[in-house]
């Protein structure tokens, strides 16, 4: 129930951002209808948290490290995003690929920098929820930076840290992507995407399995493919929309009574359950 009452507000916010993205060209336009969306879907955040209390330690937890950040990434996403198009120089093809990696190299410094808590992030990591994710817990400052939020009844000291992951990792897929549309490496997936009549039809945490198989075991670019760039990917693949592969993978490794990799394992067994069949009735196989 906790998941599908954030999940279900989430996606309706993320449907208005899109329609406001289609319908406006003007990035100050969208960005101020965005923001406007967005900052009352965060008051209403707020407002819900403080009225109902968390009915466990694990909920806060779960709340402060899986569902609030998503929400605000969203509005550093929008902000940043307005900032990286309203700064694309006048110039030529080379001009505008050299200020999109520039930007590329000021993400990787973020992720640099915050190195400890980036891996704890993208490791799924949870031997330090406790202090990371309950408020009130005593952090040493020195493994956790300073941060703008001071709000103590709605902040830990980790989530808006892993708020800004999320938007950086979703900024990094899209200058990767408006860098492969400039020079050529790709094609713009939103201008000439053919509809193929293949879409993803099954429970969007079973594709997230799939991509978490395919980046834990190096398979996309000699092991060196970015997560973001893998669902990026499979998005325009597929034609769907993963709202938080980080969320994804939380679902996965809590799962209690099925294996993390219920998925892989069930077309594992569906593979081998036909290859025996061919082998049973296989001329000669008697």
């Amino acid at each position: 129930m906790f998941h599908k009452f954030y999940d279900a507000f989430y996606s309706q916010l993320c449907s208005s951002l899109s329609s406001f993205a289609a319908g406006h060209s003007d990035p100050v336009k969208v960005l101020s209808a965005a923001m406007l969306e967005i900052r009352k879907t965060l008051d209403e955040l707020r407002s819900k948290v403080l009225s109902v209390p968390f009915p466990s330690l694990e909920t806060e937890i779960l709340f402060f490290k899986m569902v609030k950040p998503k929400f605000y990434a969203l509005k550093i996403y929008h902000f940043e995003l307005y900032g990286l198009s309203m700064g694309i120089p006048v110039g030529t093809k080379d001009v505008v690929l050299a200020y999109y990696a520039q930007e590329l190299s000021f993400i990787a410094r973020f992720f640099s920098i915050h190195a400890a808590a980036y891996d704890y992030y993208r490791t799924g990591r949870t031997e330090l929820d406790r202090l990371y994710f309950v408020r009130g817990a005593e952090v040493s400052l020195v493994s956790v930076p300073e941060m703008p939020e001071i709000d103590p009844l709605y902040s830990t000291s980790m989530d808006y840290l892993f708020a800004k992951f999320i938007a950086f990792e979703a900024l990094r897929a899209q200058i990767v992507e408006r860098m492969g549309v400039l020079d050529g490496s790709i094609v713009d997936a939103e201008a000439v995407r053919p509809d193929l009549g293949i879409k993803w039809t099954g429970k969007v945490v079973n594709l997230g399995e799939l991509i978490y198989g395919l980046y834990y075991t190096g398979q996309l670019n000699h092991g060196n493919a970015q997560l973001s760039e893998i669902v990026a990917l499979f998005e325009r693949m597929f034609m769907v929309k993963i709202r938080d592969v980080h969320h994804t993978f939380g679902e996965i490794r809590e799962r209690k009574v099925s294996s993390p990799s219920k998925f892989i394992d069930s077309m594992g067994l569906a593979i081998r359950d036909r290859v025996d069949e061919d082998l049973k009735y296989k001329p000669g196989n008697r």
